[in-house]
């Protein structure tokens, strides 16, 4: 059971709150505090997976809550209300927050607790939620980033109102035009709108595409440790992505592995930048042992930066499938799936990526062989890997 914590100063707002989530009671267990401090009287009374908060209140407001629940309890899931969010008070939340919701639509409060705490109940590791909780503080994603989400979960929204949040960004509109038309998509015209681009590559990639520039610009003024490149991660991302999705024939399938290439290695930028110590640890553990750099996470953290990056990624509400495809890109046998699709093709392109930026083969133990033969890829991928043209697979 989902065990959640609504905080308001108004007894109106929480009742109402309450009377609509009221047939979830079956599979949460909710609670309802008046104002900052009763809530963190609840929490030190009974523990919560979950905290759901209205930004103004009197006294203590919902970022002087969360930024306390941060300290106190990092293990619980931080989510603020809010009606109308000022540009200013969206900046002073991203850091506390892990999403920003709207305080009247029920419907997207369930929502996101449900995917949220679903993808816990599957990767439910300590290692994981640890290694998160210990983080000062979340990267502080920009307004356009919260306004494109807000508009791709509109029933109304269409590709020129998308196109139109995404054409305040000059960098991303650069970006999104670069790709669509870039060889790899094969198109047989010039793409020059924002809006022709985002129609031709996908609502997801694009909003994967822009996390990804996002969270590089918030960590580049972040001391990065030794040795540690932003610029690097993001050109072997952006290859991985172009790799996973040649492979496959499934339009949603290549969607959805492009914008699981693109963010495959948030967890070691994360884990760079927030854990800066123990990222070297690993770093110096994998130069000394030639052990993956994986397998010592592991040992050190018990979770790897692909769990973390895809622990993360659900809290900022990114779709299931493509968390799948992040979280399990060293290891896809364990995600149980029994074809080829975006998983294993992240796995296959992450090798291939690696492999072609240090110009010799990645170790046998880096690619699962046994699965691939298993799903009936292995001699493509081994014809790839040699040189060969990469041909689509239907998953």
């Amino acid at each position: 059971m989902i065990k959640v914590l609504f905080v308001d100063d108004e007894v109106a707002a929480l009742e109402g709150l309450q009377n609509r989530l009221n047939p979830l009671k079956p599979r949460w267990d909710m609670r309802f505090a008046l104002g900052g401090k009763k809530a963190l009287e609840e929490l030190a009374r009974l523990p919560v997976d979950v905290i759901v908060s209205d930004m103004r209140m009197p006294g203590m407001d919902g970022a002087q809550l969360l930024d306390q629940v941060r300290e106190r309890y990092p293990h619980v899931t931080r989510f603020i209300l809010s009606s109308q969010p000022t540009v200013g008070g969206t900046q002073r939340l991203m850091p506390l927050a892990h999403q920003l919701l709207t305080k009247s639509d029920a419907a997207s409060i369930e929502s996101a607790i449900e995917r949220v705490c679903g993808l816990h109940s599957r990767m439910d590791h300590p290692g994981v939620k640890q290694a998160i909780g210990t983080l000062r503080s979340l990267p502080a994603l920009p307004r356009v980033y919260w306004d494109l989400l807000r508009e791709i979960e509109k029933p109304q929204s269409s590709m020129g109102s998308i196109a139109a949040i995404v054409e305040q960004d000059v960098g991303m509109t650069a970006r999104i035009l670069q790709m669509a038309n870039s060889a790899f998509f094969g198109s047989s015209r010039s793409i020059s709108t924002v809006k022709d681009a985002i129609s031709m590559l996908g609502v997801l990639p694009i909003r994967s595409m822009l996390l990804s520039l996002q969270l590089c610009r918030a960590m580049s003024d972040v001391c990065a440790p030794l040795g540690f490149s932003l610029d690097a991660l993001q050109i072997h991302s952006l290859r991985t992505a172009q790799l996973a999705a040649q492979m496959l024939k499934d339009s949603e399938q290549r969607k959805t592995a492009l914008s699981a290439g693109m963010l495959h290695d948030v967890g070691r930028m994360i884990l760079a930048v927030g854990l800066p110590e123990q990222y070297s640890a690993v770093q110096a553990t994998v130069k000394a042992s030639k052990r993956s750099e994986h397998s010592v996470e592991l040992e050190l953290f018990g979770c790897t930066h692909a769990e973390i990056g895809a622990h993360m990624l659900s809290l900022w509400g990114l779709p299931p499938p493509l968390i799948d495809a992040v979280a399990y890109h060293h290891n896809p046998q364990a995600s149980g799936e029994t074809t080829f699709t975006a998983i294993s093709a992240i796995h296959v392109a992450n090798v291939m990526a690696h492999e072609e930026k240090d110009g010799h083969p990645v170790p046998d133990s880096e690619l699962q062989t046994d699965f691939l033969t298993k799903i009936g890829v292995a001699e493509a991928v081994a014809g790839w890997r040699s040189g060969e043209p990469i041909t689509p697979i239907r998953s």
